[in-house]
């Protein structure tokens, strides 16, 4: 009632707890003294910020953001998967998120038994990444984000200049081996995506904000960079790089039909970002079609590729040796 009201009144609380026995068929009925007595234990014991106002005789949480954090006893397989995480988190986070996580977990299984094989889990689970981030500016970000907290951070853009902005970190993202942060960016006053290599200081600031879920929701692998996209994507592939495809999608809703040994693949959208690297990486098992504008990307970003490591196909070596030779003996 607190999470959800602005104000509960004692004699609120004393009637639901009365209704219980008829809605829930649990009786909880109880006095004054009682919910008295177990206001300040929550308080007390758990941290609960409950304050009481004489003037509205009711009671409130001044951060509705709370929660009551209670014990629980866990099935076997619910303590191989904390377990495992465990052992994930030693990867995935710098040591002073994990940890956190690790006496979290620590605490968890204090008040659980778990079978011997279970404690392995977190010693052979192994996740292989490169995402390197200092560990005072993952910290700053996690706490920013975990607290509903606006952070400001020194970030560099692509170009390397580098700004300080006033951030609302909604929704923490590891993604292509990255971490990410998707929020409300307060000096450009739009949705943001933020990558926390670039970010070179974090400060978390005391002003809180309300997380969005629409900025939530809109984090998928099919839309997370929000770079423009290239829409009715066509590509011809063989038999390998159909596998490829299905292993590495492009677009949750992919699909293929088959003219014997030749696979095409239909991609609702896609950003050439990601294209171009996806078809770059199939080493010319899979070949963009439609639209013209995909086709021609690929081919840009393999002229300039092959520009870079002067790399010719063989009938051009051969005209410029000829033109050489022929330079030569006009000399």
């Amino acid at each position: 009632m607190l999470k959800r009201r602005e104000w509960v009144k004692m004699r609120e609380i004393l009637r639901a707890f009365d209704e219980t026995e008829f809605e829930e068929g649990a009786y909880l009925a109880c006095g004054r003294r009682t919910i008295q007595r177990d206001i300040r234990i929550l308080k007390e014991e758990y941290g609960a910020p409950v304050e009481y106002s004489k003037r509205q005789c009711a009671y409130r949480l001044t951060d509705r953001d709370w929660s009551l954090q209670l014990p629980v006893l866990l099935s076997e397989d619910d303590l191989r998967a904390i377990v495992a995480n465990d052992g994930a988190a030693k990867d995935l986070f710098p040591e002073a998120i994990s940890r956190r996580i690790g006496q979290v977990v620590d605490k968890v299984l204090q008040d659980n038994s778990v079978e011997p094989v279970a404690a392995e889990l977190s010693a052979s689970l192994r996740v292989l990444s490169h995402a390197a981030v200092p560990p005072d500016i993952f910290q700053a970000i996690f706490e920013a984000w975990s607290k509903c907290l606006v952070v400001q951070i020194r970030y560099a853009d692509r170009d390397g200049n580098v700004l300080t902005r006033d951030i609302e970190p909604h929704v923490l993202v590891f993604y292509e081996s990255m971490w990410s942060i998707k929020g409300f960016c307060r000096l450009r006053r739009d949705v943001r995506i933020f990558h926390l290599g670039r970010i070179t200081a974090a400060v978390v600031k005391e002003e809180k904000f309300k997380r969005r879920g629409d900025i939530v929701n809109s984090v998928t692998p099919d839309s997370f960079f929000g770079y423009d996209r290239l829409s009715n994507v066509v590509l011809e592939l063989n038999g390998r790089g159909r596998r490829f495809a299905e292993l590495y999608p492009l677009h949750s809703q992919q699909s293929f039909e088959q003219e014997e040994d030749l696979h095409r693949m239909f991609v609702p959208e896609v950003s050439r970002e990601l294209l171009i690297p996806w078809v770059l990486r199939q080493q010319g098992d899979a070949r963009p079609v439609e639209p013209a504008l995909a086709a021609e990307a690929v081919r840009d970003s393999i002229r300039h590729l092959a520009d870079a490591c002067q790399a010719y196909d063989p009938d051009e070596i051969r005209k410029k040796v000829r033109k050489r030779r022929a330079k030569e003996t006009h000399s």
